[in-house]
């Protein structure tokens, strides 16, 4: 695990951190030297169980619970940073889920809460990070979208709709950002394994055998792309798109 401590004095937000990719991703920027908030909801004791691995590692981490469903919660995240860590530097939004259902079968109420926490919530807390970013005099927003953002595929719908109006939202507001040395980007991740690969009884060798290098891919290969756009090293590098697939979409031909 890198510990050049590229990060050391960043302080970062990540949602959606209680298991899979978001955790992977706050150990990685923990263990680059910034100090974290951490922050879920359905498995707030999987984040604050991060937290204090976090703390006990050496590292500067606080988690919060987190229900997008009301309106004040981008703000507490954010001033959770600022008072306890004194200001913000970088804003990961990770908090997501998805849904595998053919669209005829699917609800209002699915959509409403697809929207709200893969797009919505994600608007909302890079809101809310504007100001602390703007008084840094500098910032970097990471928000975690996924190859159905340009792989569509029946049973993806809504989901696919979600991401791909993160990637959206992220290359407007990088634009729109960018005189202000805050940049904002995406990470599109593939098949990363994750526990509910398991849970779910997925066909690991036949997802293996779609992708072009013959891997599923890790949380900290996710992690990996952050840290990096988190970096000074990426300050150039605005309203990307940086799909983290092992070949997937190069394989189909997409390019967006």
């Amino acid at each position: 695990m890198p510990t050049d401590h590229r990060l050391r004095g960043r302080v970062a937000v990540i949602t959606g951190a209680g298991t899979g990719i978001g955790v992977g991703i706050a150990q990685r920027l923990a263990n680059e030297g910034a100090s974290i908030v951490v922050s879920a909801s359905n498995n707030i004791a999987g984040a604050r169980s991060l937290a204090d691995e976090i703390n006990n590692n050496g590292g500067s981490a606080l988690a919060v619970e987190a229900d997008f469903r009301e309106p004040s919660t981008a703000s507490l995240l954010v001033s959770s940073a600022t008072e306890t860590f004194g200001g913000l530097d970088i804003l990961v939004n990770n908090a997501g889920f998805t849904l595998d259902k053919p669209f005829a079968e699917t609800s209002l109420d699915e959509w409403t809460s697809l929207f709200n926490i893969n797009v919505l919530a994600m608007i909302q807390t890079s809101h809310a990070a504007l100001a602390p970013m703007k008084q840094r005099g500098r910032g970097r927003i990471i928000n975690i979208s996924s190859v159905h953002s340009a792989l569509h595929s029946s049973g993806h719908v809504i989901y696919g709709a979600t991401k791909g109006a993160v990637n959206a939202f992220s290359r407007a507001l990088a634009i729109e950002l960018a005189p202000k040395q805050i940049t904002v980007n995406v990470v599109a991740p593939g098949a990363i394994y994750v526990e509910r690969y398991d849970r779910d009884n997925r066909d690991l060798k036949a997802i293996q055998a779609s992708i072009p290098n013959q891997k599923l891919g890790l949380p900290n290969d996710v992690a990996s792309a952050v840290a990096y756009l988190a970096s000074d090293e990426a300050h150039y590098i605005t309203g990307d798109v940086m799909f983290v697939d092992g070949g997937v979409t190069a394989n189909m031909g997409v390019n967006d």
